[in-house]
């Protein structure tokens, strides 16, 4: 369960990164970080509240991903520590 989570974490943060990356900026945006100034319809006329939308969706999954990791194992951590009845005797 915890693989699983790795995983979905990890296409998460990579697509987070994709994200910010392409979410155009009111200075220009990853063009004028380059030297040029670039279209504003690259992407389409309404594609920036997409792409804000989408990267909102990745952000509140990236949180909520990272708490249920931690959250798992560290339960399992707990686990792993408790004393067994063999150890108790």
């Amino acid at each position: 369960m915890i693989t699983l989570l790795t995983v979905l974490f990890v296409i998460i943060t990579l697509l987070l990164i994709l994200m910010v990356v392409i979410t155009p900026s009111s200075e220009g945006g990853i063009a004028a970080a380059f030297g040029g100034m670039g279209s504003d319809t690259f992407f389409g006329t309404k594609a920036h509240r997409h792409i804000n939308k989408f990267t909102l969706f990745l952000a509140v999954s990236f949180l909520v991903l990272a708490f249920s990791i931690n959250l798992l194992t560290s339960a399992q951590g707990r686990e792993d520590d408790a004393p067994t009845t063999e150890e108790a005797k």
